[in-house]
Parts: C-alpha cells; sequence; structure tokens
C-alpha cells in the first residue's frame, strides 16, 4: 500500500532518499524495447542539462510515454505518478524507477515537497502539466495545471519543455520526442501568464515535428 499521507520526512526516505540502484538495469533493458517497438526518434538531447535539478514538462500522449524520456538522458528521472500506479501489478517496477507518488484524490502536500526537495538535491523531475493523459485531443494540449511553473518558480532550477508524438501503434508508428531549450521562471512570476508561456514553447515543438 502506498501512503501518501505520512510525515514529509517518512516520504522523503521512502521515495526520495532510497537508492535507486535498479534504475539502470531498467533502462538498459527498456531501451531496447522501446526501439524494437516502435521506431523511436529523439531530437535535442543535449537540451537537457547534464547536471543539476531540472524539471522536464512533457505532454502526454500514451502509457509509455515515460519509458522515452527516460531513454532520453543518462541521468535518473522522477516521474510524478498517481499512486494508485505503484499499488498496481507494476508498483514494484515503478518504485523502482524512482516514481514519486501522487494522491490525486487526497492531500498532495508531501508530493510537492519531496519534488522541491529532489530538485534542489540536483535531480531531475518529470511532470506531465496536463495531469493526465490527453486522449480526445491529438496534436493538440489538454488545460495546463500550475505544480509545474509553480515547482520551477519556487525552486528556481530550468524548465526543459518535451513534446512526446506517436499514434501508439506497436510495430507501425514512430515515437518521436522533441526536446526545447532550458529556460527560467522568475520567483515572483505570475503564474497564468508563464503556463501560457509553457504551453506555447510546447506547440512550438509539436509544429515542428509536423
Amino acid at each position: 500500500m502506498v501512503d501518501t499521507e505520512i510525515s514529509f520526512e517518512e516520504f522523503i526516505e521512502k521515495y526520495v532518499r532510497k537508492k535507486n540502484t535498479g534504475y539502470h538495469i531498467w533502462r538498459f533493458i527498456l531501451s531496447p524495447l522501446a526501439h524494437l517497438v516502435y521506431r523511436v526518434k529523439i531530437y535535442g538531447r543535449e537540451n537537457i542539462p547534464e547536471k543539476g535539478g531540472v524539471i522536464l514538462a512533457v505532454n502526454h500522449i500514451h502509457m509509455p510515454d515515460p519509458v522515452f524520456v527516460i531513454i532520453a538522458t543518462k541521468r535518473i528521472v522522477r516521474f510524478l505518478a498517481k499512486k494508485e500506479l505503484l499499488e498496481s501489478l507494476l508498483g514494484p517496477l515503478y518504485r523502482t524507477m524512482a516514481t514519486i507518488p501522487v494522491n490525486r484524490e487526497g492531500n498532495s502536500h508531501n508530493t510537492v515537497l519531496a519534488s522541491e526537495y529532489a530538485l534542489k538535491q540536483g535531480e531531475v523531475v518529470a511532470i506531465f502539466p496536463e495531469g493526465t493523459r490527453n486522449r480526445n485531443k491529438p496534436g493538440d494540449l489538454l488545460e495546463f495545471k500550475y505544480g509545474t511553473v509553480s515547482m520551477a518558480s519556487k525552486t528556481s532550477v530550468p524548465v526543459v519543455p518535451i513534446v512526446l508524438e506517436s499514434r501508439g501503434r506497436p510495430f507501425i508508428d514512430d515515437y518521436k520526442v522533441f526536446i526545447g531549450e532550458p529556460y527560467h521562471i522568475e520567483n515572483d512570476a505570475d503564474l497564468d501568464k508563464e503556463n501560457e508561456i509553457l504551453r506555447g514553447k510546447m506547440f512550438k515543438l509539436m509544429k515542428s515535428g509536423s
């Protein structure tokens, strides 16, 4: 059972401070599998900083999306994911892959603080600004939640916009990953405006691949 209501210290010990010894093993396994099932094309790998805290803002189109972000960089990427995924049959995999659970029906305070803690420790945190998979608007973006820009504003780490493009049909479709240039959000930024800026950067990446 994934407990997201424990104390902050217990939460970061359980989900952030633990060693991710199996991460690179799983990455080594998942990379050739992804390339076998899809024609993977990654553009702009160099835009992900080699060190220091960074937020990857990623659109969400299909269930395996995190795999293609993970194989796009040698750095460990922490994804924020609904806690139900960590309670599923694939729960051990999600835990090994450094996932930080989100309680979408309760208090997400620990999730936010743990993510900010990881960023300040120089780690990479990936967030889906749409908050869920975009099932009905291919080639478009859902309305963004405020978590990405708020976290970037509080921690002063750069944001790297990433757009995934695929129809998701195994052995038929490409899976394209477009990685934009990193940029910063000021501490006192207008979050509504910053959400529009981020959406604009991601739309631009979409058009670059069309």
